[in-house]
């Protein structure tokens, strides 16, 4: 449990440090048949966000790992674990989950509502406002939902608007990374992020928010 949850909670705050990580994989490795549904879930979800390969660990071992502790996935570890297929994807690895369990974090990782912020209305209404007809809550063939698409110069732009959540002080959280990471990778789709106190600065200066869209899009 300490393993899992030290490695989980550096990778949530965004610390992706590559020797820690990797120093880390023999006891990971020693531990992981005593690793519980959720255990193997965070493990799986850090090396993820970090991008630390690790064979000896990501190998038909983990896999039958989870494969006896399947019915035991929870929500939160079957979200965990479709961001880990996706990574596996991102490397090119050929270990991945089975179908069946794929299918399952994937429904389990669409179903979870979009809660739309003020905030995000209001960049969707200035963009709205320059004519670019923003699709709002896009759901991506990698199972993530962008808050804001437009088309720019005959390309597709991710538009991220970023709120506290978001952010541990002023750097990303792990999953955020993680997540503008894979949909640029998989999604083959630009990501651009609008953090919330950049937004905030400008006030209620219509003007200047078309301004800085413009900047941040390259219009």
């Amino acid at each position: 449990q300490e393993i899992s949850n030290f490695l989980w909670a550096f990778a949530t705050n965004g610390q992706v440090d590559i020797h820690l990580f990797s120093s880390l994989v023999p006891s990971v490795k020693a531990n992981l048949e005593k690793f519980n549904a959720q255990e193997l879930a965070n493990v799986a979800w850090a090396y993820s966000v970090a991008n630390v390969n690790a064979p000896s660990i990501f190998n038909d071992d983990f896999i039958n790992s989870c494969l006896k502790k399947k019915d035991e996935f929870e929500l939160e570890a079957l979200l965990q674990l479709h961001q880990w297929q996706l990574w596996r994807e991102e490397i090119k690895s050929s270990i991945s989950l089975p179908s069946s369990l794929q299918k399952r974090c994937y429904e389990a990782f669409i179903s979870v509502n979009p809660r739309p912020s003020k905030l995000q209305d209001d960049v969707l209404s200035i963009l709205s406002s320059m004519g670019l007809q923003p699709q709002e809550e896009v759901l991506l063939k990698s199972g993530y939902r962008i808050d804001a698409v437009v088309e720019m110069n005959e390309k597709q732009i991710a538009v991220e608007v970023d709120g506290p959540s978001h952010f541990i002080g002023r750097e990303l959280t792990g999953s955020t990374i993680l997540k503008h990471r894979q949909v640029a990778a998989l999604d083959e789709i630009k990501v651009v992020s609008i953090p919330y106190w950049d937004w905030g600065n400008l006030k209620k200066d219509k003007q200047k928010k078309q301004q800085y869209l413009r900047s941040l899009l390259g219009a």
